[in-house]
């Protein structure tokens, strides 16, 4: 792609920047901070614009035929979803890796398909079939049916194509700091612009696959990339990427923002607590190329919903989405509110046998004649309440003065029993297994060979108790 920056029109002796989209000319909008399209309406915020200038156009453009090296190709395509996948031709699928329907047809491979390198697969069928075990092992009320072999038996071998990036960042940031003295805090404004590099960040180029899923089994070791070549394609599936690098620039934004925020906290350790809030970042000597990398399937269906397990071809590392067994929950939602019962119980049956212990101590003195003795009982009972009562009607302004009632002072340590036992049935009732864990830190893809100085500029705004 050319780089939009230099399709330039000249008007007079200005120079307009052009819609990347349809042609249009570019005007600022001093409102929302963006250019916006004067023709299609599209708008562009000037990182995102700046970058798409730096991203090259699909360097592997289709061409009608397939080269000679992928004559032995075939294409397969779900008539469900739309998934395209790319296999040799003794390879049979009798179902879709993505959707699970079998509605699939053939077709020979008609448009070029060649990715600068490829991290060939490392992990068997058998250990990724105990990986995806494993997982389900650690999640919670997993159907029973999720173990059975035929449903172990769809794992399936798939090469997602990943476009990589590297790029020197610029970053700003603003935020807060507060550092401790003695008996009360110092507030500051933090400020700081610096230049970082990432390299070699993943982003996947499939429309089909959760974008989080593919961050959730980061990171890879792109030490062990070949050449790529088609005999690694042998016995395995290959998709090919319906997003391109364009397409990701939002994505890649977003993503290289986070870990500039994450690699700026790790300067602030002198302060007791920091937050950053303004962070803006402006990529340059991007780099770009097309991937494939390794990732073993698992679509699971149950109760009409699709589930999809995947683990990294090349570590192991395992996450996806699980169902949750209602049946399961249920049970041990019962199994909850057994134990609060019998909590309640062992709580309150002391103080009815006390009370049942003195009444019938009262009535056997009562039987026998014993009136003084009797009433002397109800009075040393009677005295510690009245006094308490005189000592909480005398502190009852001290606590009305911070806004709480002696009742409630009293009462704080149940209510918090009681509020923290309600919590966890509520968590339990809504727990699902539909979250993946965080993609990988920035450390990951920090590039420490170049040279980068993070200087805290601070000013101190106020002190606080």
């Amino acid at each position: 792609m050319e780089n939009i920056f230099a399709k330039d029109i000249e008007t007079g002796v200005s120079k307009s920047h052009i819609c990347p989209s349809c042609g249009g000319k570019l005007i600022f909008d001093p409102d929302t901070q963006k250019l916006t399209c004067s023709f299609c309406g599209a708008s562009y915020s000037p990182e995102k614009l700046e970058l798409l200038g730096q991203l090259d156009e699909v360097r592997h453009i289709d061409k009608e035929d397939a080269d000679e090296n992928e004559d032995d190709k075939c294409e397969i395509v779900c008539d469900n979803c739309g998934a395209t996948l790319i296999t040799d031709n003794n390879t049979v699928s009798t179902f879709c890796s993505f959707c699970g329907s079998p509605a699939i047809i053939t077709r020979r491979l008609s448009k070029q398909f060649r990715p600068d390198y490829i991290i060939p697969f490392k992990i068997t069928r058998e250990e990724a079939e105990s990986k995806f075990v494993e997982f389900a092992r650690k999640k919670r009320y997993v159907p029973r049916d999720y173990f059975k072999k035929r449903n172990l038996d769809k794992v399936t071998g798939i090469y997602v194509p990943y476009w990589i990036v590297s790029s020197r960042c610029q970053v700003s940031i603003r935020g807060e700091g507060l550092k401790k003295k003695v008996g009360y805090h110092d507030k500051y404004i933090l400020m700081s612009d610096f230049d970082v590099k990432y390299n070699n960040v993943p982003f996947d180029g499939s429309l089909e696959i959760a974008d989080n899923l593919m961050e959730a089994v980061e990171p890879f070791d792109v030490s062990e990339r070949k050449p790529f070549n088609t005999s690694y394609l042998q016995g395995f599936y290959a998709q090919k990427f319906n997003l391109t690098a364009d397409n990701l620039s939002d994505r890649i934004l977003v993503r290289m923002e986070e870990y500039a925020r994450e690699t700026a906290m790790l300067s602030l350790h002198e302060y007791e607590s920091a937050s950053i809030g303004a962070c803006s970042v402006r990529p340059h000597d991007l780099e770009q190329t097309y991937a494939l990398y390794p990732i073993w399937f698992l679509n699971y269906e149950y109760n009409g919903g699709s589930y999809r397990i995947a683990v990294n071809g090349q570590t192991g590392k395992t996450d996806g989405f699980l169902p949750v067994d209602r049946f399961k929950r249920r049970l041990r939602l019962i199994l909850h509110r057994v134990v609060d019962a019998l909590c309640v119980i062992l709580a309150v049956a002391p103080i009815v046998l006390l009370l049942y212990g003195l009444y019938k101590l009262l009535m056997s003195m009562v039987a026998e004649g014993s009136t003084m003795f009797v009433l002397l009982v109800i009075a040393c009972i009677a005295t510690p309440i009245l006094l308490m009562g005189i000592f909480t009607k005398s502190i009852s302004l001290d606590f009305a003065k911070k806004g709480e009632s002696v009742t409630g002072f009293l009462t704080r340590p149940i209510t918090r029993l009681l509020l923290k036992r309600r919590d966890s049935y509520n968590r339990l009732y809504n727990e699902s297994n539909l979250s993946v864990g965080r993609r990988p830190p920035a450390g990951e893809y920090y590039d420490s060979t170049a040279k980068t100085e993070i200087e805290i500029s601070e000013l101190f705004s106020n002190s606080e108790v």
